[in-house]
């Protein structure tokens, strides 16, 4: 993101001091025409009213002769400019030069206190601004530059003082970041200086961003008709802010803001002061603003929508896909992802070089900017951010496996290699091809990884989150289950609606705790878990992502889900092979030391691939706290820990695990 060329514009202090001449000079001869001879001395006005001064004050209601304070030749050009795109009107312009005078020169204060014939003020009256710019304080169509929903006050350029005075006698007071800007100073305000960057040139040229057509016209700045707001409702990984920043650009905007809504306060009132603060800021650098609010709760975007929908700066807010905004149907866009086709133009448009060509049918919620954001830092991997929406409800897991780390059975390799391969290509089939599966199906893939424990089921899902190059997201039941009717679906819809706004695998370890048989039913709590079960039907069959579901009990699915799934992969107990072939891997170069017989020797062991695995871990430790290599007693002793855990009573291997009690017993007395 590019920051502004020049923030501080040193000629402007020299062009605000000469427009304040100017006011000066109309402020004197204002004072000269309205003053008379037998006039109040002015320390006195406001605090002293004779009658005769009173009636002759009510018989002349003429008054003096107006001016008006500048004309285009006295403002500079930035100026000039700023209020032309800001669509601001002639008095709009003078009453924001007569409310900002009292902060550049505190002399202003006292000629202030003599016009608006009040001691007791510092500021011009509503009365005394509307003379200085040549307007009838009794004209309504002058009075309306400072209504509540005009644009000086709505955009916080002014405000009014004394709210319990009527309108004439209410002191105009403007902002202090009027007055900054007014000076030249073109930073930020403190309150939306953390959510604002600049983009300045595209990141992706319109040619190779999704045609999206028709598209809302964009507003120009300062626009009075209706709300120039338009929201686009974009899948992650549809390019959705450069599709934003090129509308933008061919209707005449060549720098936008950008603004990062996740980050919002949560609390209403301070929320809509950035916002306000925001939106100040577009109107002041007269830039359009587009808002990144994808990764806002659901519940939260109609209140960043409300805060942002005015008519004077085009702004366009990119949301869910699932988000229902208050907005007039003709301003929202449905923005899909890209196609695969497209994200491979991205990465050539921005010279990224991926480890594995075949990613890019992967990683379909790949964004410009993340592609942009890893060649700066030098990641060749396109790991994806954990989305925010989860919080607590599922653990991210960076895979340290792949395929080929696994020991399974010939099968269960086949079935997980077509399940990579559905994944890899649904664009092909369901978009190039049309092999849509209809109704009320998503895009997703969901499969059901079921066997007894240990069997490898956790680690194959991590393998095929490795081989994907994305996280795996394990949803973690004790969060998601609520003892309150409807808490446990709301949390299990923000799970999916998370998921799929990322790349990533979504893993429902031991499900059939949520995805049980439905029963009978005999109270509430029957009819609640029912509920539970139909509405998991439905959301898995419109997920648009990789969901994966591991069972030790498949019986205890329900029926209905085994249409549902895509795939079923079943793990059975590894034969003595294959147990060779586990305990070799999970030794790794600790079992340089253990010969062939004695690894066969192992492999009779009738234990699952995890009882192995933990067992390797429980040598590890054993020989490390002995100061020496995993041997085979080591191991032997590890395997017999996890025969115990499983109640078996008589260990195969006893005199191997004796001889391993007699060495540690010499050892000891050695020691001694």
């Amino acid at each position: 993101m590019a920051t502004p060329p020049q923030v501080w514009d040193p000629r402007a202090s020299n062009h605000a001091h000469s427009l304040l001449k100017v006011v000066g000079e109309r402020i004197a001869v204002l004072v000269a025409e309205s003053r008379k001879p037998d006039d109040v001395p002015d320390d006195q006005r406001g605090h002293v009213f004779p009658l005769d001064l009173v009636i002759r004050d009510a018989r002349d209601l003429e008054g003096v002769d107006s001016r008006v304070v500048v004309s285009d030749a006295d403002l500079p050009e930035d100026l000039t400019r700023w209020a032309m795109l800001c669509g601001l009107s002639d008095a709009q312009m003078g009453a924001l030069i007569v409310a900002a005078a009292v902060h550049i020169d505190p002399r202003f204060e006292s000629f202030f206190i003599v016009l608006n014939n009040e001691v007791d003020t510092r500021g011009p009256s509503v009365a005394t601004t509307l003379r200085l710019i040549g307007s009838d304080p009794s004209s309504p169509a002058a009075r309306s530059i400072f209504d509540v929903d005009g644009f000086l006050r709505r955009m916080g350029l002014i405000e009014l003082r004394r709210p319990d005075h009527p309108l004439p006698s209410r002191i105009v007071n403007a902002s202090e970041r009027f007055v900054r800007h007014f000076l030249g100073d073109g930073r930020f305000d403190s309150r939306a200086r953390e959510f604002l960057t600049w983009r300045n040139e595209l990141l992706i040229p319109g040619e190779i961003l999704p045609d999206l057509a028709p598209f809302p016209d964009v507003r120009p700045l300062g626009s009075r008709q209706d709300s120039a707001l338009i929201c686009l409702r974009a899948h992650q990984g549809s390019g959705a802010l450069c599709i934003a920043h090129h509308r933008l650009r061919m209707a005449g905007h060549a720098r936008v803001l950008l603004m990062d809504a996740s980050d919002l306060p949560k609390d209403g009132v301070e929320c809509s002061e950035v916002l306000q603060a925001v939106l100040r800021e577009a109107g002041l650098a007269c830039a359009p603003v587009v808002v990144d609010a994808r990764q806002v709760p659901p519940d939260r975007v109609p209140e960043i929508l409300s805060g942002l929908d005015q008519s004077f700066v085009p702004v366009i807010v990119v949301t869910g896909p699932s988000v229902t905004p208050d907005v007039a149907s003709d301003r929202i866009v449905d923005v899909p992802a890209a196609s695969p086709a497209i994200r491979a133009e991205w990465l050539e448009y921005l010279g990224q070089q991926l480890d594995n060509p075949r990613m890019v049918d992967t990683l379909q919620r790949l964004e410009p900017e993340e592609i942009r954001e890893r060649l700066v830092h030098g990641n060749a991997r396109m790991d994806r951010s954990y989305p925010s929406g989860m919080g607590t409800l599922a653990r991210p897991v960076i895979p340290t496996f792949r395929l080929a780390d696994l020991v399974l059975p010939e099968q269960v390799e086949e079935e997980l290699s077509h399940l990579l391969g559905r994944v890899r290509l649904r664009d092909r089939v369901f978009d190039d091809w049309a092999m849509r599966p209809g109704g009320t199906r998503g895009r997703g893939i969901t499969a059901l990884f079921a066997g007894p424990s240990g069997t490898g089921k956790t680690m194959a899902a991590e393998a095929l989150a490795g081989e994907l190059g994305v996280p795996l997201f394990h949803v973690d039941l004790s969060s998601v289950v609520d003892k309150y009717i409807g808490e446990t679906e709301k949390r299990l819809e923000q799970i999916f609606t998370s998921a799929e706004q990322s790349d990533g695998v979504l893993l429902f370890d031991e499900a059939d705790a949520l995805f049980g048989k439905r029963s009978q039913v005999s109270d509430a709590r029957d009819r609640h878990a029912n509920i539970e079960v139909a509405y998991l039907l439905q959301r898995m069959e419109s997920f648009d992502g990789l969901a994966i579901l591991t069972s030790n009990l498949r019986a205890n699915l329900d029926d209905a889900f085994s249409r549902r799934l895509d795939c079923i992969v079943d793990f059975p107990e590894p034969t003595q092979d294959l147990r060779k072939r586990i305990w070799r891997a999970c030794l790794g170069e600790q079992g340089r030391n253990i010969s062939d017989d004695e690894f066969e020797t192992l492999s009779t062991l009738e234990l699952s691939g995890g009882g192995i695995s933990s067992a390797c871990i429980s040598a590890a430790f054993a020989a490390a706290g002995a100061g020496c290599d995993v041997s085979f007693e080591h191991v032997t002793w590890g395997a017999a820990r996890e025969w115990q855990k499983l109640g078996r009573l008589s260990f195969p291997l006893q005199q191997s695990l004796a001889t391993l009690t007699d060495s540690s017993r010499g050892e000891a007395n050695s020691s001694v």
